[in-house]
């Protein structure tokens, strides 16, 4: 037997000074990796924005985002009204006058309206952002939300006459676990105008590229056992078609734990995941071929040593 060979029962190898060196950096990658990953997620998922270009505004608006489904591009939003200017109030907190909050979106106009004598009130309502979900983890979105605010008395018959405009002020507030937020303020004529960018959280792209770094290392390993068996380089065992066979069961269960589910046909199917099942059938065909081939020689050598005697 050459040197190079491992003998048939191996004994356990000695702790040599290379493998304690590279177990130590090993280690010490690991961790310098870890730190950095629960850095940035303690400080993700959180939101940036410019002060408000308005001063002594009499109405403000904290707008404070609860939600976003990435398939539809919704973003719920939670507004929280406050009046500042005490002549649209009366003795207490109740309005002088009816106020009307109107919000405009990219998908549509929001009419909200206070009537006088009543408190002032906050508002839950759905933004329309444009972004496209296929491109995960990469995907951004954008949209904006503008805000205009008028006093109003409820004439005969039900109709609402318009009596002023009040100068208003519109702030953004909180985030969203996993999304970054960045909200910029400006002052679009009389309304006050956020614009909204949203992006995946960094441990959310990090989480989701080593999902896929995961399948994509374990179907090249089953595939390379797979050559290696169907040109008889490597014997043939049974639990190497299990495990071929369980990578066909445990691929599509690994994709369902990519965070935020993305919708199939993402471009991260198109490019590697398609790939990854192909080569993991791929390998089962193989290591399907092998066995028949190897079975063939073991059958064909039973029936010479049979016809021998």
């Amino acid at each position: 037997m050459g040197a190079n060979l491992l003998p048939a029962h191996p004994k356990p190898r000695r702790f040599s000074s290379r493998g304690v060196v590279i177990a130590l950096v090993s280690i010490l990658a690991f961790a310098v990796v870890y730190g950095l990953v629960v850095r940035e997620y303690e400080v993700e998922g959180g939101i940036t924005t410019n002060d408000s270009t308005v001063t002594d505004p009499g109405f403000l608006a904290v707008a404070k985002p609860t939600d976003f489904d990435a398939r539809t591009g919704t973003l719920t939003v939670t507004f929280e009204f406050d009046v500042t200017d005490p002549e649209l109030l009366d003795d207490g907190d109740r309005l002088a006058e009816g106020i009307r909050v109107v919000i405009y979106a990219a998908d549509g106009t929001h009419d909200l309206k206070f009537p006088e004598g009543e408190p002032i009130g906050n508002a839950e309502i759905d933004v329309g952002l444009a972004g496209q979900v296929y491109a995960y983890p990469l995907d951004t979105y954008a949209g904006f939300f503008a805000l205009a605010v008028e006093t109003y008395e409820r004439q005969a018959g039900g109709i609402n006459e318009t009596t002023g405009t009040v100068t208003s002020a519109l702030d953004v507030d909180t985030s969203i676990s996993g999304w970054d937020i960045k909200a910029t303020l400006m002052q679009e004529g009389e309304y006050p105008t956020a614009f909204l960018d949203l992006r995946r959280a960094f441990s959310t792209k990090a989480f989701a590229l080593v999902l896929v770094a995961m399948a994509i290392s374990v179907v090249v390993l089953a595939f390379i056992a797979a050559v290696l068996t169907v040109t008889n380089r490597r014997r043939f065992e049974v639990a190497l078609l299990t495990w071929n066979g369980a990578l066909l069961f445990a691929l599509p269960l690994l994709r369902n734990y990519l965070p935020g589910s993305p919708p199939i046909g993402a471009a991260l199917d198109i490019y590697v995941y398609l790939w990854v099942f192909v080569f993991a059938v791929t390998s089962l065909v193989l290591m399907l071929i092998a066995w028949s081939q190897q079975r063939k020689a073991d059958l064909l050598e039973e029936h010479a040593k049979l016809e021998g005697r």
